[in-house]
Parts: structure tokens; sequence; C-alpha cells
């Protein structure tokens, strides 16, 4: 198997449980023409409205060759390559939903000025501790709105589970 941009590390992948998938797009409301990136097993994907396009690396769909303009993107990433992930996502969407780890945004000098530069944090659906929320990671985990040319305040919103 030949490996691009779209996935460094396979022990990058981390699959969502199904509730917050739907937590995520209840939430959020994506509309319009939706691109699901890094389907994987279709958690999110199955989640979206139908017609939602879809990218996924070793189906032969490489999201960094995926170059039309949509108004949503919604999914889990992976972390390793999330800086030039979220540089692709900010160039062709409106609106960008990324369910991450808050330190992966936060702790990171070039995806802070990504956001400062193209796309603000609109909203963060926050969920507490990854393995609250199906996860192996331990790191508080949110639904992450970028919006792009958006420079206002960010809304916190807090979403815990009883799992």
């Amino acid at each position: 198997m030949v490996m691009t941009a779209g996935l460094k590390d396979y022990s990058d992948v981390h699959f969502t449980d199904e509730h917050v998938a739907r937590k995520v797009i209840e939430h959020f409301k994506p509309s319009g023409r939706i691109l699901e990136p890094f389907r994987g097993s279709g958690i999110f994907y199955n989640a979206l409205p139908k017609g939602t396009k879809w990218c996924e690396i070793n189906e032969g769909r490489d999201f960094f060759e995926f170059n039309e303009k949509v108004d949503w993107i919604v999914s889990n990433p992976p972390f390793s390559n999330l800086t030039d992930i979220m540089r692709h996502s900010f160039n062709i969407s409106e609106n960008t939903v990324y369910l991450v780890p808050l330190s992966k945004i936060y702790s990171s000098a070039p995806r802070l000025r990504l956001v400062r530069d193209l796309a603000g944090i609109k909203e963060e659906l926050n969920f507490g501790p990854g393995r609250d929320i199906g996860f192996d990671i331990g790191f508080p985990f949110a639904a992450i709105h970028f919006k792009r040319g958006y420079f206002g305040p960010t809304l916190k919103s807090w979403d815990y589970f009883d799992v």
C-alpha cells in the first residue's frame, strides 16, 4: 500500500463512538455541501445527511487531492498530520468541525497561527476526557467548529456522557 500525506501512522487511527458522532452532528447541524474527509468505518459519514461527499485514503480517495469547495467538513481526523489537515480544510470549507483533543489545537503554535489567519474558532463542544467518550486517550476532547474568516468570541458548550 502506498501511503500519502493523508495518513502517516496507523497507530493514529482512533474510531469515534456512534453516539458521539450523532451528538456532534445534531449540535452543529451541517447543511449544504458536506465532506467527511476521513471516512474510516463510516461512523460520522453514516450519521451525516445523504449526499455527503467522502474521502478515505485506504480506498484511494486522498483528502489532500480533494479540492472542491464545500460548506462543511465534519470528522475525527488523524492527529499526527493535523496542521496540514487544518490548512487544507480551511482552504476548501467555510465550516470545519473536528473532534480532537483540545491540546492538539492549543499547544501548537503553527495550528494557532492557522486559526488566527484563516479560520477562527466559533465554538467548542466539550466532551471531557477522551476515555469518557470511548477513546483510549485521557486528554479532554472537543468538537471544534472552525469558521473561515471568523474572528469573534468562542462559544464554549459542554456535553458529558454517562458511559
